[in-house]
């Protein structure tokens, strides 16, 4: 019995990997075959009664005169040689009829069934938008290639899926960049305009002092008309091109120290710079190099108590900027969380330095650099951006 199973289930696993129209020419002609050995034991059946009766007789089963006209038949042998006569005649029918039915449900059953309800309950799942249903089916078959190709739209919807969030994820990275960023110009142009409607009416500021007011408050509206043009074209904060030039990093101080100066009219804190470049010209982006200064003086600003130093200094072909604040400085968990986008602290004025910090850490690695966090051995943090540069000291 073990090796008719194991055969039986070898000549099922065989029909299961053919297609739907090999496997249905063969259950149509296991169905003939049986119908034909069927309909041959039903006449051999019937055949053997007859002979009864005709043996009964003692009358040639060969003759052609039929049997109630040679002789007078009781009613039990006239009811066998009808039955028999029936039977032969008319089975051949009702086996094929009998078997279209149990041919079709088989099948159905072994075939069809379960492929269309994996398709049924993939066309369910997919319809409540979940796409964790796994739409397998190792029949072999055509219906088989279509749940596989149903699981690949599956897949592919997922990963699609994936990409619209992650594009919806850097828009909006982008237009939080965007507001954050143009935070510190607006900040800056603020402080001079006040200096100017404090001082200017009073006639505190020479007309050289004004001049150079208003070409520092300039320098703040092209800074924002360029940085809106380059943003314009961008879709997402991945996107940002480095276009690395050769710069005077004297002058790069001086555009610092601009930001810095319109800062200090407006806020209540010391900033100071230190600067150990020299006089030497590097290829960075420059206005890379601004937005994150602009970065970490916005996240310093909302954390510092009174005094803020920003640090350069040139070193291995990588220019250092470091943010040194006097605040409460990073927590254990904010020294590995707050580099992550959205990441929020109550501990600031406005509530938030991860989307910031995580912006800086973005174009810090375009230009080849990093940003690191740190408390500082005085008290506060310390935050270090580096850029990758070529040095160019002639």
């Amino acid at each position: 019995m073990d090796w008719i199973d194991t055969q039986i289930l070898r000549l099922k696993n065989t029909i299961k990997r053919q297609s739907l129209r090999k496997t249905l020419s063969i259950y149509i002609f296991i169905a003939i075959i049986t119908v034909l050995i069927l309909y041959i034991l039903t006449v051999v059946f019937c055949k053997g009664w007859v002979n009864l009766v005709y043996t009964k007789y003692s009358i040639d089963t060969h003759g052609y005169i039929p049997i109630e006209v040679l002789v007078e038949l009781e009613f039990i042998d006239k009811v066998i040689l009808y039955g028999a006569n029936t039977i032969k005649l008319y089975s051949i029918l009702i086996y094929s009829i009998v078997a279209i039915i149990i041919t079709s449900n088989m099948f159905y059953k072994n075939t069809i069934r379960i492929p269309i309800e994996i398709l049924k309950e993939e066309a369910k799942h997919i319809s409540r938008n979940d796409l964790s249903f796994c739409c397998i089916c190792n029949s072999g078959n055509e219906l088989g290639e279509i749940c596989e190709a149903f699981d690949n739209m599956r897949i592919q919807l997922i990963k699609s899926n994936e990409n619209i969030w992650s594009l919806m994820e850097g828009q909006r990275q982008l237009n939080s960049m965007f507001a954050h960023d143009i935070r510190t110009p607006l900040t800056v142009m603020q402080g001079y305009t006040d200096l100017l409607i404090n001082y200017y009416p009073e006639g505190k500021i020479t007309e050289e002092k004004l001049l150079g007011t208003l070409s520092l408050i300039k320098v703040q509206l092209n800074r924002l008309k360029d940085f809106s043009e380059k943003m314009k074209d961008i879709q997402d904060i991945n996107s940002i091109r480095i276009n690395q030039n050769s710069t005077d990093l004297s002058l790069l101080k001086k555009k610092i120290i601009d930001i810095v100066s319109g800062i200090n009219v407006e806020s209540k804190f010391q900033i100071s710079i230190i600067d150990h470049l020299q006089d030497h010209k590097g290829y960075i982006d420059e206005s890379i190099v601004l937005q994150v200064v602009d970065n970490l003086l916005s996240n310093a600003t909302s954390f510092a108590k009174s005094s803020i130093d920003i640090i350069l200094q040139l070193e291995d072909n990588f220019l250092y900027v470091y943010v040194r604040d006097d605040g409460i400085g990073f927590s254990k968990k904010e020294l590995y969380s707050a580099l992550n986008p959205y990441y929020s602290s109550r501990s600031g004025i406005d509530g938030h330095f991860g989307l910031g910090l995580n912006i800086c850490k973005v174009l810090c690695e375009k230009h080849g650099g990093k940003l690191t966090l740190n408390n500082s051995t005085r008290g506060g943090a310390i935050i270090c951006a580096s850029f990758f540069t070529v040095v160019d000291k002639k």
